[in-house]
C-alpha cells in the first residue's frame, strides 16, 4: 500500500476512527528521534533566527528529535 492509497484510506474513515488516527500520528511524530539530515537543518535553522522565542522552539524540537520526546534528567 503506497502513503497516497493509505491517505485515501484514512480519509474515508468516520470522523471519530480518523481521530484516533491522528492522535496516533502525534504520538508517533513525539516519541520519533530525526535523522542527522533534519537536526542539521534544525540546528542551521537556529543559527539563522533573530527571535529568541523560535530559537527556544527550534532547540526544543532539536531536543525532542534527538532524544525521541521523553525526558532525560
Amino acid at each position: 500500500m503506497t502513503t497516497n492509497q493509505l491517505i485515501r484510506e484514512i480519509e474515508e474513515l468516520p470522523p471519530e476512527e480518523q481521530a484516533k488516527v491522528v492522535r496516533f500520528a502525534y504520538r508517533l511524530d513525539a516519541e520519533r528521534k530525526l535523522t542527522g539530515a533534519e537536526l542539521s537543518a534544525l540546528a542551521e535553522q537556529m543559527t539563522k533566527t533573530t527571535s529568541p522565542v523560535e530559537a527556544l522552539r527550534i532547540r526544543e524540537e532539536i531536543e525532542r528529535g534527538f532524544y525521541g520526546g521523553k525526558t532525560h534528567a
